[in-house]
């Protein structure tokens, strides 16, 4: 079934690809047709805001907004409200919502006929991969939709070895927060990145994917850069298929705790 969604980027270790994520959503989710209201509530300075005009801020600093991500949950004509959380922290969410109850938090979205789903990207050492066991536990027992994006920046699938943990002469090492992740009834996906040299031009030309894959980036990538660009989107949304990130906003059934 096709659903409306608030999504929110978090990830309590800096440098996994919170915004990364971000980035990326911002640009597939309205080429598969979802309309999408988009925040950085890190206010205008954040690296989500900058990255193109139309992303709404919230400031924490002033503690107010003329208008919040919580009421674009409730516009019938947005498909999903995508939301950058300043520094992966769950307290600063909780700040734009007015209530330290993350309980709380997830029925006000569900409420507006939304689904929450929540995004921690991670990587694979050990501080980039435990400390998404903040954001496991926070929302374990709520309603939240919980996807661990395994970033590919980092390694293949199977690099991941702190996460899905590995045997070792018999014994079973590691994968504490795979097993939390099991346990509270997360999905786990592996996303291919862009090439690190193509990354990295884009980021210089700023560039956002969609404009890399067209003429634009045909222009200050060369045609080379712009095929590739193309064909990294089409394995991004192939990565997001079947998810609760699905990208035409078919959401499967819910995963039940084990």
């Amino acid at each position: 079934m096709k659903s409306r969604r608030a999504i929110f980027t978090t990830a309590p270790k800096g440098g996994v690809g919170k915004t990364y994520l971000a980035k990326l959503l911002y640009d597939l989710l309205p080429m598969n047709h979802r309309a999408v209201s988009a925040w950085d509530l890190d206010a205008a300075t954040g690296t989500f805001a900058i990255y193109d005009e139309a992303i709404k801020t919230f400031d924490l600093n002033s503690g107010h907004s003329s208008s919040s991500w919580l009421d674009d949950c409730y516009r019938e004509e947005v498909d999903d409200v995508l939301v950058d959380v300043p520094g992966g922290r769950i307290d600063d969410l909780l700040r734009t919502f007015g209530d330290d109850n993350v309980g709380a938090l997830v029925s006000a979205v569900t409420d507006a006929g939304r689904e929450f789903v929540v995004i921690n990207p991670i990587g694979v050492m050990i501080a980039e991969t435990v400390t998404a066991q903040v954001t496991l536990n926070a929302f374990e027992g709520t309603s939240a939709r919980i996807v661990i994006v395994k970033n590919g920046r980092f390694g293949s699938a199977d690099d991941f070895v702190i996460y899905d943990g590995i045997d070792d002469s018999g014994r079973r090492r590691y994968g504490a927060t795979g097993a939390l992740a099991e346990r509270v009834g997360a999905e786990t996906i592996f996303l291919p990145c862009l090439a690190p040299r193509l990354l990295a031009q884009l980021d210089a030309e700023q560039l956002r994917f969609v404009s890399a894959s067209g003429s634009s980036g045909v222009e200050r990538l060369g045609r080379l850069g712009a095929a590739r660009a193309k064909m990294y989107l089409t394995s991004a949304a192939e990565a997001f298929r079947g998810s609760s990130l699905d990208l035409a906003g078919a959401i499967p059934l819910r995963k039940a705790a084990s």
